[in-house]
């Protein structure tokens, strides 16, 4: 019953966290009609990412994946993050 969309990027900036809630988000359900009854969450994650980019992305209310020391990838959110729901 949910769906989470995440864009990646090498190096994320505050206007392509802008971009993907202002114009990627509110599409998806256009795009994806198979998805019509889910609730769509968001996220974005990047190899490479200010820690004021990642908070922005959280206040946006998008799951924030980054880069971990071993080379995988982790989730930078806090324990008590909720993530928007989008349309």
């Amino acid at each position: 019953d949910r769906v989470l969309v995440i864009e990646v990027k090498n190096r994320l900036e505050k206007r392509m966290v802008d971009r993907f809630v202002s114009e990627k988000m509110p599409n998806f359900k256009k795009f994806f009609p198979q998805y019509k009854d889910c609730s769509v969450l968001g996220g974005v994650g990047a190899l490479v990412m200010q820690d004021d980019v990642g908070r922005y992305a959280e206040k946006k209310g998008l799951y924030v994946l980054t880069q971990s020391g071993d080379g995988g990838a982790m989730l930078a959110n806090p324990r008590n993050f909720r993530a928007r729901e989008f349309a």
